[in-house]
């Protein structure tokens, strides 16, 4: 027999009370970039850990540096939000450091708690007095004409400037429009005498502070040359011990002039030879093979060849993290929307998307094998909402797909955990409202510029003239003509929508109060229309269409923007093509 809807929204209030736990929240979730003296240790950062759950959060550190060091106080009022708060402790013992920029993490666990494991990113910039600088800029007119290097004096100071080959390139300036963070910097810019090649100078400092009075030597090299953007921020990686390789591949951007041309990479590591990196027809990517690495946190770095006027100045930060195997693992922010795939809540009834590590095992790719209802199960995998399994869509290692039952409470913070072959992964929370409108998105894969997933009434896409999509027609609406916008988490429908089961034709599941915004801006008109239908599209699980005819004096162009809303919840902006 099957269950009503009564027993299944009873089992759902349940396991909502069931499944209370500690939840873990942090006032924030980065500190820095912090300015450290060379020589010296950084000053103590806190961080606050809270819990908007239940019961009481027993937080485990773990750190990606050995300039990092982490500690739980005890509980104490909170300074950033009302209750008490867990005083996580961040130490920056940088005093063994070489100038530089430095990224480390603190990871935070609580096993038994909604939304752990979390990071915090901690940056810090070691820095005083160089004795010597340079400046890699284009000629006048060109799209790096002008630089502006930091100083971090321990006082206030004054300078002599000197150009051994005349002109007025370098100044010493107070940190103002830059923005920076650095009370001073030094300027250098070309002027029309620049031509391409070397230019030598200094800038003498007297201070209030005897540290401070020193000469730093200036090189401007100005080129018609790439110059690549530095890199500070480290590129992230994941995989399981034992497991396979994780890859990224790295965009870096050319300043300067020219064509950027990476011919070439090395990569180092903190341990073993993990990191390598691969540079093909320009294009770097960067690879951490986990081999017989413990679970852990491990850094590494990579230097690149190329045609760069600062080539041998780049150095990329690699952080690879190595989870222990065999649990599954939902990434922070890693249950979305397959709408715009942002993680902003869900409504009952909604397409989501889980990111992780481990939420299947390797190789596995597991649909439904006929019509629905949607099983909840697939390749030996469950989702748990407060701790009830919810229909699936997809299955594979590191991307899940299931529907937000239609019975999870309102205005409640739900659980979702993954449970492979019977082993329960970490828990994250979400928030769940009535309606959390959101336009499908076309990838940029196949149609880039963040085109919706609409269609003319002749089944053609909504898209330029011109367009190339494979399987279909394209092209522009146009004013009278009524389109079809397909979207998710509209919410419940009436008559009432049945969890993991295809919307019905007869009655068709309708949603009321839905309107359709396009244009305005500097683009054109601003106009509003009345859906003529909204609802669950019959025979599919999830999807709403919203039914619209354009009006009269509907904006045309290539890149219209449009938006719907819900009983006054507004979704995000796509774009269609309108003509004539």
């Amino acid at each position: 027999m099957q269950p009503t809807r009564t027993s299944v929204f009873l089992a759902f209030a349940c396991a909502a009370g069931l499944s209370a736990a500690p939840q873990l929240g942090l006032s924030t979730t980065s500190a820095g970039p912090l300015h450290v003296f060379p020589g010296t240790n950084g000053p103590t950062q806190v961080v606050e850990a809270f819990n908007p759950g239940t019961g009481s959060l027993n937080l485990t550190t773990g750190v990606s540096a050995s300039w990092l060091a982490a500690s739980i106080g005890a509980s104490r009022a909170c300074t950033t939000r009302p209750g008490n708060c867990l005083p996580v402790q961040i130490s920056l013992n940088t005093a063994a450091l070489n100038a530089g920029i430095y990224t480390g993490l603190v990871t935070l666990t609580d096993a038994n708690a909604i939304d752990s494991p979390q990071q915090i990113t901690v940056t810090v910039n070691v820095a005083g007095l160089p004795a010597s600088v340079t400046a890699y800029v284009t000629p006048p007119g060109g799209p790096l004409a002008s630089v502006f290097l930091p100083l971090y004096p321990q006082g206030s100071i004054a300078s002599t400037v000197k150009t051994n080959s005349g002109g007025n390139w370098i100044q010493l300036v107070a940190n103002g429009l830059f923005q920076t963070g650095a009370p001073y910097g030094i300027q250098v810019s070309s002027n029309s005498a620049a031509t391409p090649g070397n230019y030598t100078g200094s800038v003498t400092l007297t201070g209030s502070n005897a540290a401070d009075n020193k000469t730093i030597n200036v090189t401007m090299t100005v080129t018609n040359s790439p110059i690549v953007a530095a890199v500070t921020a480290p590129v992230q990686l994941t995989a399981i011990a034992g497991g396979s390789k994780a890859s990224a591949p790295v965009a870096l951007t050319n300043i300067g002039g020219g064509t950027l041309a990476i011919t070439g990479a090395t990569a180092t590591s903190s341990s073993g030879s993990f990191l390598s990196a691969a540079a093909n027809e320009g294009n770097l990517t960067i690879t951490a093979e986990p081999g017989s690495l413990t679970a852990g946190t491990y850094t590494g770095a990579v230097t690149i060849a190329s045609n760069a006027a600062n080539n041998g100045d780049i150095s990329i930060p690699v952080v690879f993290t190595v989870e222990a195997a065999g649990t599954p693992l939902i990434y922070s922010g890693g249950v979305v929307n397959i709408g715009n795939f942002q993680s902003d809540g869900a409504a009952p009834g909604d397409i989501l998307a889980i990111f992780g590590d481990q939420l299947a095992a390797a190789g596995t790719f597991a649909q439904n094998p006929g019509q629905p209802p949607l099983a909840t199960t697939l390749g030996s995998i469950q989702v748990l909402v407060n701790g009830v399994p919810a229909p699936l869509y997809f299955v594979s290692a590191g991307q899940v797909n299931f529907q937000l039952p239609y019975e999870v409470p309102l205005g409640q913070t739900a659980s979702v955990q993954v449970v492979a072959k019977g082993t329960p992964g970490n828990l994250r929370s979400l928030t769940v409202t009535a309606s959390v409108p959101r336009m499908l998105v076309w990838p940029a894969s196949v149609i880039a510029g963040g085109y919706g997933i609409v269609v003319n009434q002749d089944y053609s896409l909504v898209l330029p003239a011109g367009t190339s999509v494979p399987g279909f027609q394209a092209h522009p609406a146009k004013a009278g003509d009524t389109i079809t916008i397909y979207c998710t988490g509209l919410g419940q429908t009436a008559p009432g929508a049945v969890t993991g089961a295809a919307a019905t034709a007869s009655p068709l599941e309708t949603i009321s109060n839905v309107t359709i915004s396009s244009g305005g801006g500097f683009g054109g008109n601003f106009s509003t229309a009345t859906a003529a239908f909204a609802g669950l599209t019959p025979t599919a699980v999830g999807l709403y269409q919203v039914n619209v005819t354009l009006p009269a004096d509907v904006q045309t162009g290539a890149l219209v923007p449009i938006s719907v809303t819900v009983n006054g919840a507004v979704s995000n902006t796509v774009y269609v093509a309108v003509g004539q």
